[in-house]
């Protein structure tokens, strides 16, 4: 080998190996940078949720009338209103009624010019709320007070009690996802579950939409009058959701 072969192959070397050098300090360079002593202070969110079905109904139903006389258009609400609780009574307790509205007002007549207006009519109206707690009357309960008043709408819900064990559950669930997080973000710091510690808790939560019905009222009332077979309505489902924000020291 020539002289000048060898030096070519030692600079070769030499500029391998200081190559090989300048990667390893590289890579030490930009390694994970360590957490401080007191620790990396961060928010985790955690979600979970639930597709429930509706077991709650709320139906409402009004009756409104005008004459000519207060006394008369009041006593005729008073009286539709009447019959229909009365009709509600035999579903017992599987129903809560409660009055959600009562009033009456004057209806005036347009003046000419030059006059004044006049009282020339009254108006009043009654509405009444029923919660079934047992769905499957709800047809039966549409029916039986719309023979005296008029079916406004229903609202299909999850029940309290179904919805606050259901929201217990996923509780227990929201939070594992959320510590679940925090571990994996502190495993890429090059930490590990031992180095994770829980500072504070916030949840919050979320239902979505139930269906909702309206129908004509005549078409219910007239349903009423031939005896047809009660209305039949759909309850369908509610999602119920929960997020869980956790606030999260990862210490050295």
């Amino acid at each position: 080998m020539s002289p000048k072969s060898a030096a070519t192959r030692t600079i070769l070397a030499a500029a391998l190996c200081s190559g090989a050098l300048a990667l390893g300090f590289s890579d030490a360079a930009f390694a994970m940078p360590r957490v401080a002593e007191a620790g990396l202070v961060m928010n985790v969110a955690g979600e979970a949720s639930k597709t429930l079905p509706n077991d709650e109904a709320s139906l409402t139903f009004s009756i409104e009338t005008q004459t000519k006389d207060s006394a008369a258009a009041t006593e005729e609400v008073v009286k539709a209103g009447n019959a229909a609780i009365e009709a509600l009574k035999v579903f017992g307790d599987k129903v809560d009624v409660r009055t959600t509205d009562f009033s009456t007002w004057p209806v005036m007549t347009k003046a000419k010019e030059g006059e004044v207006s006049q009282i020339g009519a009254w108006s009043a109206k009654q509405s009444i709320r029923v919660t079934v707690r047992d769905i499957a009357l709800s047809s039966k309960v549409m029916e039986a007070a719309g023979k005296t008043m008029k079916f406004d709408g229903v609202a299909f819900s999850v029940s309290r009690p179904v919805r606050q064990a259901a929201t217990d559950a996923l509780l227990s669930e929201a939070i594992r996802n959320a510590s679940d997080r925090a571990v994996i973000a502190a495993k890429s710091l090059g930490l590990g579950e031992k180095n994770v510690r829980i500072e504070g808790i916030q949840v919050s939560g979320a239902s979505g939409p139930s269906p909702r019905y309206y129908a004509q009222p005549q078409m219910l009332m007239a349903r009423a009058a031939m005896n047809d077979a009660a209305p039949v309505v759909s309850s369908g489902t509610a999602d119920v959701a929960l997020t869980v924000t956790l606030t999260v020291r990862i210490i050295p």
